[in-house]
């Protein structure tokens, strides 16, 4: 296979694993008790469409030019709420989360380490610095999602250990 026709499919490729996380992350809102939980899978789910949006505008560019741009390489996610898990864990809860609301973060967990390893492979694989500067960027952007479904995980899970976690700086005095 051509690198041309390999990237062209890797970015198919990555608009059906973004599209399904979509849906995913959507289907999830409508199941869980939580409230902070529904709010994070409904920005993870929102994110996912810039994503599925810059993949297909690659996904075109390359069709017509095999080159990158710096444009095409440029991967700026619209500005969420930097504290939208914090806003979401503040809320205050009738129902703590139940099952379904941690299995609904373990599943979001596992899919953003699946991205993430994906395209730091592709960004590995790719022979162009602009292809890896874009790919490094989006995996950069998945971990970001990561961590906010590890933190509202660990939060529900055992909030003990998350307002420790959190409070660290104040352990020893300061």
């Amino acid at each position: 296979m051509k690198v041309q026709e390999y990237m062209l499919q890797a970015l198919k490729d990555a608009v059906q694993m973004e599209v399904e996380g979509r849906q995913f992350y959507l289907e999830a809102a409508k199941k869980v008790q939580s409230d902070g939980v529904r709010e994070i899978l409904e920005y993870l789910a929102e994110s996912e469409i810039y994503h599925i949006q810059k993949f297909n505008e690659i996904y075109q560019s390359l069709q017509k030019d095999p080159h990158w741009t710096n444009t095409m390489a440029e991967f700026k996610p619209p500005k969420h709420e930097p504290y939208v898990c914090v806003l979401a864990m503040a809320k205050e809860e009738k129902e703590a989360g139940g099952q379904d609301d941690l299995q609904a973060l373990r599943t979001g967990i596992k899919m953003e380490e699946c991205s993430i390893d994906y395209y730091t492979k592709l960004a590995r694989e790719s022979q162009d610095r602009l292809a890896r500067r874009f790919f490094m960027s989006v995996a950069h952007e998945e971990r970001g999602h990561l961590l906010a479904l590890l933190d509202m995980h660990n939060y529900l899970s055992d909030p003990a250990d998350w307002f420790y976690v959190k409070q660290m700086g104040h352990v020893d005095g300061q």
